[in-house]
């Protein structure tokens, strides 16, 4: 398959693959940007702004932005922390963890259909690539062996 071909197959298909119909039929009420921010208040809690924006990989501005729109709905709340009064977490509320196991349920369903095209080990196969391919992708790329294209810090988010 030639560069063209993977082109136009993923014209064909990119919505399959990052907006399954089983989303779809929730009618989801955020963006993805909406959504990756509430998958991340999820995994850790009491989130940073600052730490969400490096997880979102968007500027502050743009994570600010998000966070208004997701604390109007209601799904997302803001604090200041205790230790910081100028350090601002982010958490879900009951309407955030709700519309998330929403979400979840329909996740399964997406990926009960995908196991059920493949054998156990083509399944198992396909999932090491995707993480093979997304650490790589995550490595610094360089232009002439020796100058990053793409770097960036990273923060541990705790």
């Amino acid at each position: 398959m030639d560069y063209n071909d993977l082109y136009q197959f993923m014209l064909d298909n990119i919505q399959k693959i990052v907006m399954p119909e089983e989303l779809i039929k929730i009618e989801l009420s955020v963006s993805r940007f909406e959504l990756a921010a509430l998958m991340l208040a999820e995994r850790h809690d009491n989130i940073t702004m600052s730490a969400l924006a490096q997880g979102m990989s968007v500027p502050m501005s743009t994570a600010t932005g998000v966070v208004d729109r997701l604390v109007r709905k209601k799904l997302l709340k803001r604090d200041r922390s205790e230790e910081d009064r100028r350090i601002v977490t982010v958490a879900l509320t009951e309407e955030g963890s709700e519309l998330l196991e929403k979400v979840k349920k329909h996740l399964r369903l997406f990926f009960d259909r995908v196991k059920s095209l493949l054998t156990e080990e083509e399944f198992e196969t396909g999932i090491n690539l995707i993480r093979k391919i997304a650490l790589g992708l995550r490595q610094d790329q360089t232009v002439s062996g020796d100058r990053p294209v793409l770097s960036r810090r990273a923060i541990k988010i705790e």
